[in-house]
């Protein structure tokens, strides 16, 4: 009786080695499993799109200034030497250079020279105030001089490769008779290098001169437009 019991026994638990083989095939399956659902759950993670990486900027991009800490106001100046030529919305002497068909018409101004030299005085983000010398000089027809002292605000854009500038003044004529008026301008500058640009201004201006048979006093507006160069040199902090 015992030793068929213990045959009985034997075959529902199976012989040991089939309990080896059986564990281990269950851990195969486990083991399967496992692997599986790992694949599966980092496959999407897979085919994901990286983050997308900010696209540094150009090398030489900040080659045209000096970078500047994060301080207080400091001392900017700056020259420029620039070719204009306008328009005289008043012909009081009958100039030879009038537009339209009769003397009384618009005229044109005598191409001249300009050289300016000023400072300014502000944040390196900011809105910079300062003062600038501007000395026009015709370049045709009679010796004409006009010498400007005006206010000018500068202000900085495109992270510093460009300035926005606007002036106001009062110009004084020094040849061929004296004379003043009052002048505005509004211009701007790209820089090229780390003093060197160009720049590009329009000026607006309004003479007082001379009698006439007509008139005591003539008033003289004027609109002109200047192309040149712009020369900035920065005295850091």
């Amino acid at each position: 009786m015992l030793e068929r019991g213990l045959a009985a026994s034997q075959q529902r638990e199976g012989t040991p080695g089939q309990v080896v083989r059986n564990s281990a095939q269950a851990l195969l399956r486990l083991g399967f499993a496992a692997g599986s659902l790992a694949y599966w759950a980092q496959l999407p993670l897979a085919y994901a799109e990286p983050p997308a990486e900010a696209s540094p900027e150009p090398l030489g991009y900040e080659r045209y200034r000096t970078p500047l800490p994060d301080s207080g106001a400091y001392w900017h100046t700056f020259g420029s030497l620039a070719l204009g030529k306008g328009l005289r919305f008043n012909n009081p002497y009958r100039l030879s250079t009038p537009l339209g068909k009769t003397p009384e018409s618009v005229s044109s101004t005598a191409t001249y020279y300009d050289l300016g030299l000023g400072a300014v005085r502000g944040a390196p983000e900011g809105l910079a105030h300062g003062a600038v010398l501007h000395l026009s000089i015709a370049a045709q027809g009679i010796p004409q001089e006009v010498l400007s002292l005006s206010y000018i605000g500068l202000l900085r854009v495109g992270k510093g490769r460009g300035m926005l500038f606007g002036r106001a003044g009062i110009p004084v004529v020094v040849q061929p008779d004296l004379g003043g008026g009052l002048e505005a301008a509004f211009g701007g500058a790209f820089m090229i290098s780390a003093g060197i640009g160009v720049q590009s201004e329009v000026v607006g201006s309004l003479f007082y001169g001379a009698g006439t048979l007509d008139r005591s006093v003539t008033t003289i507006p004027m609109l002109c437009a200047e192309l040149g160069l712009f020369i900035d040199y920065e005295v850091l902090p």
